[in-house]
């Protein structure tokens, strides 16, 4: 029983480390679209700081530019796995104002910033999208609104908190409304889910990228870039859609993120393995430590009973011998 308790504390310190994925199966994940598409695969984009403003990071320009590119980076990961390469040809063109907007001429969305939302709205975002009537197509400008603190007022977005607002906020602008469930078949977070499913300003938030179902919905509304001719007729209207057969439903990560994710779980899982090493052989000593006490001990009190020493009573036909003498 003493060696069982050790391997016992073991065999949960192992569960412990190592707990069984936590995936969420995301089932019946549908997302509807806008109802508009853009007619020219290059979407320029012009974001106006406010540097003079308190409340405002001058790495959030940065942030907002680093969430389009990952659209582009997530592009390239869903192709290669499920096609619809013609994908590929859409582009994004971001321009700051004040510093290289004449870049981008009439830009067809403009980003900007607010502190708050105000305590009557739960909004982080808003993307205000318009379409030309009976047409399915935008009409530029589309306008992004980004809050830098959350809506009490009292807490700042940290970079990572920007970056996927900024994402989430962009898939509106491509024509992506709300998906119905807030986590991926693979326990990722859905980017396009109504509400952020991370608290503002926690430094350990992850980012969050566009998943299968967005992409899905994305080369629908863009399907006519597959054609050399490129736009004509009208674009598609508002339409729900889910993921088809053979689609797993996952978070598409640019492959640099991905590369950067594996190498800190490899990191992470050779931390417990050696933590779990430890612990075994720290168990290990103590149950041998016990072994030879028990032995030292059962060793001990057969010698203490060999040396007793009895005296055996003298024979009578001694005693009487030395009586006679």
């Amino acid at each position: 029983m003493r060696v069982l308790f050790p391997l016992g504390i073991l065999l949960l310190l192992t569960i412990w480390f190592n707990p069984a994925s936590n995936a969420h199966a995301a089932t019946s994940a549908e997302i509807p679209t806008e109802g508009g598409t853009w007619t020219n695969p290059t979407i320029t984009i012009v974001i106006t700081p406010v540097s003079n403003m308190p409340w405002f990071k001058a790495s959030y320009t940065y942030d907002v530019n680093y969430a389009i590119a990952r659209w582009a980076k997530s592009i390239i990961v869903y192709t290669d796995a499920y096609g619809s390469y013609y994908l590929r040809k859409l582009s994004f063109v971001t321009c700051v104002s004040g510093v290289n907007d004449t870049l981008c001429g009439t830009p067809d969305i403009r980003v900007q910033f607010i502190q708050s939302f105000g305590s009557e709205s739960a909004g982080l975002g808003l993307t205000s999208v318009r379409i030309q009537q009976n047409s399915g197509i935008f009409a530029a400008p589309t306008t992004t609104t980004l809050a830098t603190y959350d809506p009490t007022n009292t807490t700042q977005l940290t970079d990572t908190d920007m970056i996927n607002i900024a994402s989430h906020e962009f898939g509106h602008a491509l024509g992506l409304n709300h998906a119905t469930v807030s986590v991926t078949g693979d326990g990722t977070f859905e980017l396009m889910f109504l509400s952020y499913g991370q608290a503002v300003g926690n430094p350990r938030n992850s980012l969050e990228s566009p998943s299968t179902l967005d992409m899905y919905a994305l080369a629908n509304i863009y399907d006519w870039v597959s054609n050399p001719s490129g736009f004509s007729g009208t674009g598609h209207s508002a339409t729900i859609y889910s993921l088809p057969p053979g689609i797993a439903y996952a978070s598409e990560y640019p492959y640099a993120e991905q590369i950067q994710s594996l190498q800190n779980s490899i990191n992470q899982m050779r931390l417990e393995i050696l933590i779990v090493a430890v612990v075994a052989g720290l168990l290990l000593a103590v149950a041998l430590a016990l072994g030879i006490l028990m032995a030292r001990k059962k060793h001990v009190q057969a010698q203490t009973e060999s040396w007793q020493i009895v005296v055996p009573p003298a024979p009578a036909e001694v005693f009487s011998f030395l009586l006679l003498r």
